[in-house]
């Protein structure tokens, strides 16, 4: 009798720990999506130096259809901080509007959402992955797991409506000798 019990003990272990193993196939596919989207992000950051409203939108609103991340969709984050004493936001707060316009004629270069060349910006999208499995009929659902990647990149562009040091109170790719 006691062998019996031992191989259903052993069955029921294995399936576990496939329907473990199951669930880490999916889940290294939905990792290397943040990946990508946080390269992709930074890429577009290091090119404007800051990320437009309407990209925000449209890469978390993305990010938030994907299978996986569609069911903890309110956990999904983007941030995207310039690096320095203020650790000021590079994502442009508001709605969409012509911001080469808008922004040039503020005479307050605090208000801008770039800065100038040369400075780092920390981009770090973060969000849960459901870890759940079927066991028996009966689905179990253990802790989510919640996972983030952070990526700096440098900015590019010099813009001619910022004084030619704005933004440098802090880190600078110039900082670091090579």
């Amino acid at each position: 009798m006691s062998g019996f019990l031992k191989a259903i003990l052993i069955s029921i272990i294995t399936m576990a720990a496939i329907i473990v193993f199951i669930n880490m196939a999916f889940f290294f596919p939905w990792y290397m999506e943040i990946v990508q989207t946080t390269f992709k992000v930074s890429q577009i950051i290091s090119t404007d130096n800051y990320l437009a409203y309407d990209y925000y939108q449209d890469i978390l609103n993305e990010l938030k259809d994907k299978p996986i991340f569609r069911e903890m969709a309110g956990d999904v984050k983007i941030e995207a901080f310039h690096q320095g004493g203020n650790m000021k936001p590079a994502i442009e707060q508001g709605g969409s509007r012509d911001v080469n316009a808008y922004y040039y004629h503020l005479s307050d270069e605090s208000a801008k959402p770039y800065v100038q060349m040369g400075n780092l910006v920390t981009v770090t999208i973060s969000a849960t992955y459901p870890f759940r499995m079927e066991l028996f009929g009966r689905k179990i659902t253990a802790a989510p797991i919640p996972v983030s990647f952070s990526m700096t990149t440098t900015t590019t562009r010099h813009y001619k409506d910022l004084d030619y040091n704005y933004g440098w109170g802090g880190y600078s790719v110039y900082d670091y000798d090579y």
